[in-house]
C-alpha cells in the first residue's frame, strides 16, 4: 500500500535556484507514461503539461516563454495531471507506489470528483490523478477508446475541453487555450494533430440540459477569448487572425448542429439557473465568472 507523505520540506537541487526546470516535468510526466503502458495502464496527460507537449513539434517555444503562463521566476509547470480508465485504479496505486511516490489521504472532495493524488518522493510536485471522467465545472468521459487514440496526452480535443469547461477562465487557462489552437487544426475527425470539434458537439454540446450548460460555459470562454486576442500584443497579427478563424469555425458549428429537446427547453431557462457545477478555487471567490472576459488578462503577478 501506498504511504502518507505531507508535510515533508521541498527538497530542490541548488542548482535550480528554487525553480523546477521544465525539462525535469517532461521526462518524469513521460516516464510515467511509458511505463504505466508496460503494465498495461493507459495513463494520459491532461491540463497545462500536456497541452505543452502537444504543441512542442509547432516550434512555439519562444511564444510560450513570452506568454509567462505563471508569471515571471516561477516554475512554468507546479504539478502532473494526467487520467486513466475507471478499472485501472488499482493498478495504479500499486505502480505509483513502485515509482516511490506517495498517496495523498482521500478526502471526501476527491472522492466524489474521482481523483487521486499521488506526492513526489522528494515533495518536488504532486500528480492528480482522475479516473473514469474529469469532473470540474463539467464532466469530460474517460473511455479506453479515447485514452488510446493518443500519447503521452489526452487528444486534443479533450485537452481543449479541460479548458473551456472552467467558468472561472483565469490567465494561464488562455494562454493555454491559445497555444492549443494555435499549434492545431480544425476537423471532423482524430487525424493526428486536429481538434475533432464534431466529437465534442456530438458528445457534450447538443443531448439534455447538461450539455446547454457545458455548450454555455465553453462558447461563452471562447467568445470571450477572441475578443481578448487584440490585447496579447505577443501574438503576431497572423496568429491573432489564425485563432481567431478557429474560434468563428468553432462556434459557427457547435450553434448549427441539431440540439435535441431536453437541450432546447434547458436554454429556455438560460443562467438565470445555475448551469455548472461549483468548484472551490482561489480565483471563485464571490462568483466572479465567465461574462466580462476581463480577468482573462490579468497576468500573474511576479
Amino acid at each position: 500500500m501506498l504511504q502518507e507523505k505531507e508535510g515533508v520540506p521541498i527538497d530542490l537541487p541548488e542548482e535550480w535556484g528554487g525553480i523546477i526546470p521544465l525539462n525535469v516535468f517532461i521526462e518524469e510526466a513521460t516516464k510515467l507514461v511509458t511505463q504505466a503502458e508496460e503494465i498495461g495502464v493507459h495513463f494520459r496527460l491532461v491540463g497545462g503539461l500536456a497541452i505543452r507537449l502537444h504543441c512542442q513539434p509547432h516550434n512555439l517555444e519562444d511564444l510560450y516563454v513570452r506568454l509567462k503562463r505563471l508569471g515571471e521566476n516561477v516554475s512554468e509547470i507546479t504539478d502532473i495531471d494526467g487520467a486513466i480508465a475507471m478499472k485501472h485504479r488499482g493498478k495504479m496505486d500499486k505502480f505509483m507506489a513502485k515509482m516511490g511516490y506517495f498517496k495523498r489521504k482521500t478526502t471526501l472532495s476527491m472522492a466524489t470528483s474521482q481523483r487521486k493524488i499521488y506526492l513526489h518522493p522528494k515533495n518536488w510536485w504532486f500528480v492528480d490523478c482522475f479516473y473514469g471522467k474529469i469532473k470540474f465545472n463539467h464532466d469530460i468521459e474517460l473511455d479506453l477508446k479515447r485514452l488510446k487514440l493518443d500519447s503521452p496526452t489526452l487528444p486534443p480535443a479533450e485537452l481543449l475541453l479541460g479548458k473551456t469547461q472552467i467558468v472561472f477562465m483565469n490567465y494561464k487557462d488562455v494562454a493555454d487555450t491559445i497555444m492549443l489552437l494555435l499549434a492545431h487544426k480544425i476537423g471532423y475527425d482524430d487525424t493526428p494533430e486536429t481538434i475533432n470539434i464534431k466529437h465534442i458537439g456530438d458528445e457534450y454540446f447538443r443531448k439534455g440540459g447538461y450539455a446547454w450548460g457545458f455548450y454555455h460555459t465553453a462558447t461563452t470562454n471562447l467568445t470571450n477569448i477572441k475578443n481578448v486576442l487584440p490585447e496579447f500584443t505577443e501574438l503576431s497579427d497572423e496568429q491573432r487572425d489564425d485563432i481567431g478563424t478557429k474560434i468563428d469555425e468553432m462556434l459557427n458549428y457547435f450553434e448549427n448542429i441539431p440540439k435535441n429537446r431536453g437541450w432546447r427547453a434547458r436554454a429556455k431557462v438560460g443562467a438565470a439557473k445555475r448551469w455548472y457545477r461549483p468548484v472551490e478555487t482561489t480565483t471563485s471567490v464571490g462568483e466572479f465568472g465567465i461574462f466580462s472576459g476581463k480577468h482573462l488578462l490579468e497576468k500573474p503577478k511576479d
